[in-house]
């Protein structure tokens, strides 16, 4: 049973881990906001960059923009429509952020788009903002339960808290001076 879990653990840890890999920090005005990266040959070379402070420019009442020094790869589409939150290159070297939803008939390529835009366009503000962007560690647990002490680090495999379980305790893995034990 535990040969069991510990499989179970690690499929379970990879899934998790490469999904973070295309996840995204993203900070202004205050405010952090979490991003996925797309699955392509632009959001790689944006990631490659990272971390990455840009002092953004207004555009529009619509979008931040910023040219980088150097150019990314590009396949650029007209989307139509631009969502709030979208991340999107314009031309080969101009980081663009959309606080709005909107039409456009220009042509972008996508590099990702923040998955909760709740106080985007406040932390963005009206005017030129510094934006950071950093991805998140891929060796971290997403929302873990984190016990600490001198030696042990422990940890809930779904990042629930037992006591908000309503059928008691998780399985749990617990790291002591290097060896993993299940309990």
């Amino acid at each position: 049973m535990n040969r069991l879990l510990t499989i179970l653990f690690a499929i379970m840890a990879s899934t998790t881990l490469s999904a973070q890999t295309n996840k995204l920090s993203i900070n202004a005005g205050g405010k952090s906001f979490a991003a996925t990266l797309e699955q392509n040959a632009t959001a790689e070379a944006f990631a490659e960059m990272l971390p990455l402070s840009l002092n953004m420019s207004e555009l529009n009442g619509n979008e931040k923009y910023c040219y980088l020094n150097e150019s990314l790869p590009t396949d650029p589409q007209t989307p139509g429509t631009i969502h709030e939150g979208d991340i999107m290159l314009f031309g080969n070297s101009c980081i663009v952020i959309f606080y709005k939803t909107f039409t456009s008939g220009y042509q972008y390529t996508k590099i990702g788009h923040i998955d909760d835009t709740a106080m985007l366009a406040e932390a963005l503000g009206s005017g030129s903002v510094r934006v950071d962007f950093s991805l998140n560690e891929p060796d971290k647990i997403s929302n873990p339960t984190n016990k600490t002490s001198a030696n042990n680090r422990e940890f809930s495999a779904d990042g629930i808290a037992d006591n908000n379980r309503p059928y008691g305790k998780s399985k749990r893995i617990i790291i002591s001076k290097g060896k993993k034990e299940i309990k």
